[in-house]
């Protein structure tokens, strides 16, 4: 018996996915291979040199890439010494009337879907969602701003490593839970699940405020698994494997958060950098193990970016909001001349108008 055309174009389907998905999984690989070389080259600083290039976003559609996408097109904007972090597609530079120069390599962007998982409720004996999970429906290719032809020159970027203090402030009263700095850590710093709270040593401890601001950022992504917020609901015993993943999920959120707010490189010290220094070698063998541990470790990290980043908005937001309110109305020069004039006319013009007035009578 022959196959119908929507068995075919079924099978089709499946076949394309199964491509993409391989084709994807290769990209992750060659990306794990050289994280697991800059791990065991460069310990705790492997990821430094990615900060530059960790906010990729496309200028025609205006998406900020996320997550795995975000992390990748990192890699390859810094292996390839982009200094530019916007990527376009073949079309968009097109229809933008963009040209490629010759030689341009594109990066591999990943689409993923959530797809619900229904089952029978015995009671009613209707279908209902139980879940969800994720898979790779489709990639797509971009190409890097400084390999296109035509495309106008990107904004001058903020520099703002001279106020990473206020940058640290905003982002303690920013805080979904309470930051506690206190001597009794001196050299430490770390989240309390059960208590839900931040325990960090004083900023005037740590080497610089660029330090002390990674530790802040790196535990205030460990906040955000709790219950009341992300809930990760990771297992909080130190050293084991779930452990592992969420202190490299801390750790990326960190790189996340200080390459979109200007932060660039740090010292670790401490116990922060003797806890992690072990962590290395648990992260390593999971990457070779599994490539994916990179990318699953970035999206949870992206989703605690943008709540962190959020709240963080929110009290800039607020601060300007109430600036304009106290702001003094501006009179100019010019302004106050010409309000004197028309006040000394009316002052004339009003000293006559009894006199006409009694005059009609």
């Amino acid at each position: 018996m022959m196959p119908s055309a929507d068995a075919e174009r079924t099978e089709m389907k499946e076949q394309k996915k199964s491509k993409s998905l391989e084709i994807v999984e290769k990209q992750r690989a060659l990306v794990v291979e050289k994280i697991i070389e800059d791990m065991k080259r460069d310990g705790l600083h492997w990821s430094e040199p990615y900060i530059p290039s960790l906010s990729p976003h496309n200028p025609v559609s205006g998406t900020v890439y996320q997550g795995g996408n975000r992390f990748h097109l990192g890699f390859v904007g810094y292996m390839r010494g982009f200094t530019d972090n916007r990527w376009c597609t073949f079309n968009q530079i097109r229809d933008s009337g963009w040209h490629l120069k010759k030689g341009a390599k594109a990066a591999l962007i990943e689409k993923w879907r959530e797809f619900s998982i229904k089952e029978e409720n015995k009671d009613t004996g209707e279908k209902e969602v139980t879940g969800h999970y994720l898979r790779c429906v489709g990639y797509w290719n971009v190409f890097n701003a400084s390999e296109i032809e035509g495309i106008p020159a990107p904004p001058a970027p903020e520099h703002v490593s001279d106020r990473t203090a206020a940058i640290a402030d905003d982002l303690i009263l920013s805080s979904r839970c309470p930051i506690v700095e206190s001597m009794r850590y001196q050299g430490s710093a770390g989240y309390a699940p059960g208590s839900d709270r931040i325990l960090i040593a004083p900023r005037e401890t740590f080497l610089s405020d660029e330090t002390f601001t990674r530790v802040l950022l790196h535990e205030m992504t460990h906040s955000t698994g709790h219950p009341s917020a992300l809930n990760r609901g990771c297992n909080t015993d130190f050293g084991s494997p779930e452990y592992a993943q969420e202190e490299l999920v801390a750790e990326l959120g960190s790189l996340f958060l200080s390459a979109d707010l200007g932060i660039q490189n740090t010292d670790y010290e401490g116990e922060h950098y003797e806890n992690h220094v072990s962590y290395l070698q648990s992260w390593m063998h999971a990457l070779e193990d599994d490539p994916s541990y990179l990318f699953k470790a970035a999206a949870k990290a992206d989703k605690a970016g943008t709540l962190i980043i959020g709240r963080y908005n929110d009290v800039l937001e607020k601060r300007r909001d109430r600036d304009v309110e106290r702001a003094p109305e501006k009179v100019s020069l010019k302004g106050e001349v010409t309000a004197m004039k028309d006040a000394a006319k009316s002052h004339d013009e009003q000293a006559k108008a009894p006199e006409i007035a009694v005059s009609a009578r």
